[in-house]
């Protein structure tokens, strides 16, 4: 049986809370509509949403309290974030809070419904248990196994899900395990010329990443940070990167 998503936005522009729900309508989504986290709190309680879209900058209490609040409660529910260009520290601290994604405003709506749709992939379509049914199946002996093509990363036989940033930054530090990858080449490699990022950022990612890969914390972990310089793929381990 089809489950229509219900997403609850928590926006407290009128302009933009009632361009976010024609959006999601348009997509064929149940919508909630909170002006504040206070408000979405009390939507919460009464019924759960598949995923909520939150901006950072809410009049009482902010969205990051929001979040923080959700995701102590409820932390299977994907938080997608709005931010003003300005508020890249705000930014960082979300997705430390446990937000999945934030998407700047003003924004394109492509890009919104792509980054919606991403989410709810992940809540109705959670990440195998194991590698079977691979067409290319991993080398036994490969801490990390990477199909390219399919964009798919098993971390001892185990499939993990990231999200693009994430695969990107593996990939690259996959590409060359052993050697340092700085913060700024990180960032010129993944983020490009994006001016609304920084070093924190990199930082962010690269922890979101290390906990998800990571099967086994009384082993040494997959991605290394290098003080004062940057990241590596540990050298020890074993890669396989399928194209």
């Amino acid at each position: 049986m089809f489950v229509r998503p219900k997403i609850l936005i928590v926006e407290d522009e009128p302009d933009i809370l009632n361009l976010l729900e024609k959006i999601l309508q348009e997509e064929n989504y149940d919508v909630l509509k909170a002006m504040t986290a206070e408000a979405g709190l009390e939507i919460i309680e009464g019924t759960l949403p598949t995923a909520i879209v939150a901006d950072i900058n809410l009049p009482g209490m902010s969205g990051l309290d929001f979040c923080k609040r959700v995701k102590s409660t409820h932390p299977e529910i994907p938080v997608l974030f709005l931010s003003g260009l300005s508020d890249e520290f705000d930014k960082v601290l979300g997705l430390e809070l446990g937000a999945e994604d934030y998407i700047t405003k003003p924004f394109n709506v492509r890009e919104f419904k792509a980054r919606i749709k991403v989410i709810l992939r992940r809540v109705f379509n959670p990440p195998a248990k194991n590698a079977g049914g691979l067409g290319s199946s991993p080398d036994p002996n490969a801490n990390v196994f990477i199909d390219v093509l399919k964009r798919q990363v098993f971390i001892e036989q185990i499939e993990v899900t990231l999200t693009k940033k994430e695969f990107d930054i593996l990939m690259l530090l996959a590409s060359r395990p052993g050697q340092v990858f700085t913060r700024e080449h990180i960032l010129d490699v993944i983020w490009h010329d994006d001016a609304n990022v920084s070093d924190r950022t990199v930082d962010v990612h690269i922890g979101r990443l290390r906990e998800k890969i990571t099967v086994h914390p009384d082993k040494p972990p997959h991605v290394e940070t290098v003080r004062g310089v940057g990241y590596r793929c540990n050298p020890h381990i074993q890669v396989q990167v399928v194209q």
